[in-house]
């Protein structure tokens, strides 16, 4: 694949193509007043709804209410061109074609409409004028890059073998290309059945080891050998690749696959089409991978999907990008369309319940995790995962139950799994189970070289119960030191200051807690105990009452107790006492505090 430092070349030698991309991306930056032809309340109404829909991403509905508002013949060139953008971002591209079209009459010069216009007319099988419109947009992205994948698929598309080549040749020297080079050459090759020139360039590809394959070669590359009798050989591939790969669970369900189906793809035929929506998926792959280019991204996939919409890979990818923008019921509609024998239906289904969670659908969350663990009832991300939603949900039975078992799901234990043992100390602890709880959060303490969260979770935990003052001390001051602008940190390291009666300094710290985390109950809480004991009770009233209407953190905030509060006040506090000089000398050391 492309290195990252290509693809950012490459957008920065954009030019027309960005400035036709820009009335997508820069969508909420735009505030110019609109002038239309003839206008009237009812069809400026309309206008308005689309431009609300799009300021809060619902494509749909932008869509539809621009096309509403043309349709009733009141049309400038701002909202057209918003419409096509918007159409072929969502793969419509037959109705985007329509309304680049009407653009263009308008004297648009966007290059896009070229796009649009050479995908319209090579999924109508219009190869010749495809490569026309194509050709003809004066950028390097395309001369380089895409132009002769597109090309050459078009050439295959005439049955033209030699051309295709020759098209696809135009990538053979470029270093970046080597391996988009080899994996269309094999997809072509393999078209027109020559099996050894297919084999050849697939195994340039798994014999370089500089080579940075993607999930989606691999599912190529091993497809073609189960379909030739070579099953071994496609196993072997996977196999070698998953020590090294993040993506561990999608090349076990692959493998899991091809030994389950033995031969079942030899009947699969590669289209013209499905080539050039590999086209767009390779290029939109490369741009998903720079953070400022997403809208490229989107657009590229989208493409992709028109010419095939049955590549699971597109499938999440376009729901990654919606998760991107915060859009979890359209990502997990892709999800859901993924097919319970592919090799991504698992981790699609563990991605929707994270959405789910995200929705604060726990329930419907848990639903989809209980569903997978039938078929993988050992599945430890599984049933941590359940833990977490259950906790979170405050049914710390049951989360405890889940945790457990998780744990029992591993072979020995090490420090990748120290999160589990935390996350069941949590539980326990919430439970009223604190020896059970003091027990894993020791162990997760071990497992995580001491790592802040648990420490701040242990020192807090004691410090609350009035219990191990010092140590409880010494742990807050070393997580403070590990991760100083931790908002939970400070908070806790506030709450030593308010629990040994230096309610100056407590304020100092909880107001900084409370500035990186302004909507956490238990902040809220603590910073107005701090005001009503260093005598700012307005303050600490408004404090509480706030922290009764914020959600972070709200299963912990004990509503009775900070009702009382509101109504009757606090009561002095009993100073706990430091009794270790060095902790004492060490916690008032920190900047800008003083004793």
């Amino acid at each position: 694949m492309l290195k990252v430092s290509y693809i950012i070349a490459l957008l920065s030698s954009i030019g027309v193509f960005n400035s036709c991309t820009g009335n997508f991306i820069n969508l909420q930056k735009d505030n110019e007043q609109l002038v239309y032809y003839e206008q009237n309340e009812t069809v400026y109404g309309t206008y308005l709804a689309g431009r609300v829909a799009l300021l809060r991403q619902d494509f749909d509905n932008a869509a539809k209410y621009y096309i509403k508002t043309m349709e009733n013949g009141k049309i400038n060139e701002d909202i057209i061109g918003r419409t096509y953008f918007i159409l072929a971002s969502q793969g419509k591209i037959d109705e985007a074609k329509a309304y680049a079209d009407k653009s263009r009459e308008l004297g648009d010069k966007n290059s896009f409409i070229d796009v649009i216009d050479a995908v319209y007319e090579f999924k109508h099988k219009n190869y010749q004028t495809a490569r026309d419109k194509l050709n003809s947009i004066n950028e390097r992205t395309y001369d380089i890059l895409i132009a002769p994948l597109f090309n050459a698929w078009s050439y295959v598309g005439e049955n033209n073998y030699k051309e295709a080549t020759k098209e696809l040749n135009k990538l053979a020297s470029a270093e970046e290309m080597k391996t988009v080079y080899n994996l269309h050459q094999g997809m072509i090759a393999e078209y027109f059945n020559h099996l050894e020139e297919a084999e050849a360039a697939y195994d340039r590809i798994i014999n370089d080891s500089t080579a940075d394959m993607s999930f989606r070669a691999l599912q190529i590359i091993s497809d073609f050998f189960v379909r030739y009798g070579k099953k071994d050989k496609a196993v072997s591939i996977i196999s070698k690749q998953y020590g090294t790969n993040s993506m561990r669970e999608l090349l076990s369900g692959l493998s899991t696959k091809i030994n389950r189906e033995e031969n079942t793809l030899k009947n699969f035929k590669r289209t013209v089409d499905m080539g050039a929506g590999e086209v767009f998926l390779e290029v939109g792959l490369l741009y998903k991978s720079v953070p400022v280019a997403t809208d490229y991204a989107q657009i590229y996939m989208a493409i992709s999907e028109y010419f095939n919409p049955n590549n699971d890979v597109t499938k999440i990818s376009m729901a990654d990008i919606y998760e991107s923008r915060q859009m979890y019921r359209e990502a997990n509609r892709y999800y859901d369309s993924i097919d319970e024998k592919s090799e991504m239906y698992y981790p699609a289904q563990l991605k929707k319940s994270d959405n789910l969670v995200l929705m604060e659908k726990y329930d419907d969350a848990a639903t989809v995790l209980k569903k997978l663990l039938k078929d993988n009832q050992k599945n430890f991300q599984i049933l941590f995962n359940l833990g977490n939603i259950l906790q979170k949900n405050n049914n710390q039975e049951d989360a405890i139950k889940y945790y457990t078992e998780a744990i029992n799901s591993i072979f020995y234990e090490s420090e990748r799994y120290w999160s589990i043992f935390y996350a069941l100390g949590v539980s326990y602890d919430r439970n009223n189970e604190w020896e059970k709880a003091e027990e894993n959060l020791e162990k997760a303490l071990k497992l995580s070289n001491r790592h802040p969260q648990v420490l701040n979770y242990l020192g807090y935990t004691w410090l609350k119960n009035g219990v191990n003052i010092d140590r409880a001390i010494a742990y807050i001051l070393e997580a403070y030191e590990k991760e100083p602008n931790n908002g939970g940190i400070i908070d806790s390291l506030g709450w030593v200051y308010f629990k040994t009666g230096d309610y100056k300094n407590a304020i100092i710290y909880l107001e900084k807690a409370s500035e990186i985390n302004p909507q956490n109950a238990i902040i809220s809480d603590h910073l107005g105990d701090a005001y009503w004991q260093g005598g700012r009770k307005n303050e600490a009233v408004y404090l509480w009452k706030h922290a009764l209407t914020q959600k972070e953190d709200e299963e912990e905030l004990n509503r009775k107790k900070v009702k009382h509060k509101i109504e009757y006040g606090m009561k002095t506090m009993h100073v706990l006492t430091i009794n270790d000089e060095r902790i004492k000398k060490n916690l008032y050391s920190l900047n800008d505090i003083t004793e």
